[in-house]
């Protein structure tokens, strides 16, 4: 596939009266507006400062339109954190250590996929069998059967499953929070949300503290440091994008083959091994300062697109400096630690004792999965997914240490684990000095403080990444953050470069 320049002949952004912009910077205003692309003007230099799937996007779409782009990467492979693991691994398994999968409802993500031919999988259960541990408790539950709560419940619990549960207290309020959000009222009508954590709103829709205990282990503790530290509506606005899932799907033969496939049409726009360590602007443009093999480059455009973590941008120097509110986002919001820990085994063991793999726990070892699904072969791959604090604690050990901790975890969940286990790895998202963790969270507050700044341009300087997205640590989040001027299925970057 060739990209070619379109018929129409793209525009440029109005030019800044010098003397307006200093003033607006040395009065302290974050964000300089910016004149709408005008058809029939220039094509504009543009370059993109990361080459993980917000970048690649933006790059991809931007030449699609005409623009001159070229992307720095400080890595030398595109994706960011969506990392493939294959030599780890025999009879040709592999592993995905970053984003691993793509719903129904991941418009953005389905479009590529299907013009770049890749195939998909649905992710189906191998096993019919539910494996939890809480408060000290091994349960299983077979499919059909009552749960069987070994813990005081309120009378109206006791006989719901976790599912059931989370359908009582969360899935009510699910809609609604989508509805605000597609109208841009999201704090409007539930800014108040924002202002409690997760288990403080569960315990003010009647929750007992053992059912709040029992949701703590599902989803909320794959966000930030779990449902006692976060945003209450940090927590229901993801559940409420994830409602809109039908169907979950691997990529066959891994997950980077989506950006591989963009940064194949880029080729060598992008410039990999050249991070970025310092960005200027005036009224006439953007110089951008890289290392490459030890040596300093810059590099003039008319815009600057960072589509990189905040946590990486704070190491960036920038002149003239962010304003308040910016940097307020930028040194302010976290990032979710997470340590991926990899176990081979020799075969699917779980499969013959009813089990699909997965878990959702209270240990250190966070939450449980198969991820040699769709795989062929008789050998098997569990994923550790350790996140927060025991990520942190995992994360200061050597590789040797990391197996040896999960293992132990492992074996109370899967006692079989002790014969069955032939080798691991681990990848820790906090120690990725291009990352600094996997993606970003809300404490209490934060959303009502942040939201309005994020994605917002700074004179010339665009901001794009998942963290900026409805849906942080999403692929279809990055990809939205690169499109956000899509009105009737077609791109529109004129749109997004005026927000």
């Amino acid at each position: 596939m060739t990209l070619e320049r379109p018929a129409r002949t793209v525009t440029a952004l109005g030019t800044l009266n010098r003397r307006s912009f200093v003033g607006q910077v040395a009065a302290g205003v974050a964000g300089v507006a910016l004149s709408p692309i005008r058809v029939g003007a220039r094509a504009q230099k543009i370059i993109v400062i990361g080459a993980g799937m917000a970048g690649l996007s933006t790059a991809f779409e931007l030449l699609a339109l005409g623009h001159d782009v070229t992307v720095l990467e400080a890595r030398t492979r595109p994706g960011g954190r969506v990392f493939t693991l294959r030599e780890s691994f025999a009879d040709g398994l592999y592993a995905d250590a970053g984003a691993m999968q793509v719903y129904d409802s991941h418009a953005r993500a389905q479009k590529y996929i299907k013009q770049f031919e890749l195939e998909l999988d649905p992710i189906r259960s191998t096993a019919p069998g539910s494996l939890m541990h809480v408060m000290g408790q091994r349960i299983v539950t077979k499919a059909g059967d009552p749960p069987q709560w070994p813990f005081p419940l309120n009378a109206d619990e006791k006989t719901l499953t976790a599912g059931g549960l989370y359908a009582k207290y969360v899935t009510p309020q699910l809609k609604a929070i989508l509805d605000a959000d597609a109208q841009g009222q999201l704090l409007a009508k539930f800014g108040t949300l924002d202002g409690v954590t997760f288990a403080q709103y569960l315990s003010s829709q009647g929750a007992s503290a053992t059912a709040i205990k029992i949701l703590n282990i599902g989803l909320p503790i794959g966000l930030g440091d779990g449902g006692e530290q976060h945003s209450a509506l940090n927590l229901l606005r993801e559940a409420a994008y994830r409602s809109l899932r039908k169907q979950s799907f691997t990529i066959r033969g891994g997950t980077d083959r989506l950006p591989k496939a963009l940064a194949s049409r880029l080729g060598e726009r992008i410039q990999y091994g050249t991070p970025v360590v310092r960005i200027e602007q005036d009224a006439n443009g953007v110089r951008v300062i890289a290392t490459q093999r030890g040596s300093t480059r810059t590099l003039a455009a008319d815009r600057v697109v960072c589509a990189v973590p905040f946590a990486v941008l704070r190491n960036v120097v920038f002149s003239p400096a962010i304003g308040r509110d910016l940097r307020a986002v930028m040194f302010g919001l976290p990032n979710t630690s997470v340590v991926k820990v990899f176990i081979q085994t020799r075969k699917r063991f779980w499969i013959d004792e009813g089990q699909s793999g997965g878990a959702s726990t209270d240990l250190p070892v966070s939450l449980l999965s198969e991820r040699s699904i769709n795989q062929p072969g008789t050998r098997g791959i569990l994923e550790a997914y350790v996140v927060g604090a025991p990520a942190r604690t995992l994360c200061a050990l050597s590789q040797e240490e990391r197996l040896r901790t999960v293992t132990a975890d492992l074996i109370k969940l899967f006692p079989s684990i002790a014969d069955q286990y032939e080798s691991g790895t681990s990848k820790c998202w906090d120690e990725d000095e291009w990352s600094r963790g996997a993606y970003a969270w809300f404490r209490p507050g934060q959303m009502t403080r942040f939201l309005p700044t994020l994605g917002k341009p700074e004179g010339r300087i665009h901001f794009a990444g998942d963290h900026t997205s409805p849906t942080p640590g999403w692929m279809e989040g990055a990809l939205h953050s690169a499109q956000r001027g899509v009105k009737g299925g077609a791109p529109s970057w004129e749109s997004w470069l005026q927000r």
